[in-house]
């Protein structure tokens, strides 16, 4: 009879300790660069679907404005970060974003329900007001209104400006 000692045995089936942990770092590893990578592509989609919504909220205040006949105001609650279009429809900005904004008169003082007047558009086609944009990490777009053809321009906003 032979009787096969522990080192010349057949070799015992699974895993070392030592392979098992060299697996687990490598799969915290990739979770790691995934979620990191994930969290970047969620902030570009907010920051890209803020900018649709309120180019598109804008030119709708523009189309209620000539359809109805009426001035519309839009405006800008920097407490709750909503645009505020005639007092109805809101569109809400993203905390992760940053808004700056000029309203359509300096001295005018913002109403506590609507906020602070920043276009103004005229049913007879004009409008007057100033800008509001939108950025993040540096890189943004700044909404203007043409005062004579009362239109809305979009425009990427410059570092420093």
């Amino acid at each position: 009879m032979s009787r096969s000692s522990p080192t010349t045995g057949a070799k015992s089936s699974g895993f070392t300790l030592l392979e098992l942990l060299v697996v687990l770092v490598l799969a915290a590893i990739t979770v790691t660069v995934v979620g990191g990578g994930a969290q970047a592509f969620m902030d570009r989609a907010r920051y890209h679907q803020a900018i649709r919504n309120i180019s598109s909220q804008l030119g709708q205040a523009r189309a209620l404005c000539i359809q109805e006949g009426k001035t519309v105001v839009v405006a800008y609650q920097p407490e709750t970060r909503q645009l505020t279009i005639d007092g109805r429809l809101r569109v809400d900005v993203p905390a992760s974003l940053s808004v700056a904004w000029d309203p359509v008169e300096r001295a005018a003082k913002a109403d506590p329900v609507l906020g602070q007047p920043i276009f103004v558009f005229n049913p007879e086609g004009g409008a007057r007001g100033g800008q509001f944009s939108v950025s993040r990490e540096g890189q943004g777009v700044v909404f203007r209104v043409n005062w004579l053809l009362g239109t809305l321009e979009q425009a990427a906003l410059v570092a420093g400006s």
